[in-house]
């Protein structure tokens, strides 16, 4: 039984939205785990940028993992 390719295609597309919600969510993971460790090692960097920087670029990666799963879903 062949599959037409408008349904293949939206098969497709839900498997890469869902690849790509795991994939920014690991990234948000790690840099999340990446501006604990330089906090607990104290780096020579400020503590300010640290925390603002590393807790904007979780939150976008979050943000871009929710919509990309949000998108897999319909």
């Amino acid at each position: 039984m062949e599959m037409t390719t408008s349904r293949m295609t939206r098969n497709v597309r839900r498997e890469f939205y869902g690849e790509v919600s795991k994939f920014f969510l690991d990234i948000a993971k790690l840099v999340f785990a990446g501006v604990i460790l330089a906090g607990i090692l104290k780096e020579d960097v400020s503590v300010l940028w640290l925390l603002t920087g590393g807790g904007f670029a979780c939150t976008i990666s979050i943000v871009i993992a929710y919509k990309s799963f949000i998108q897999s879903k319909k």
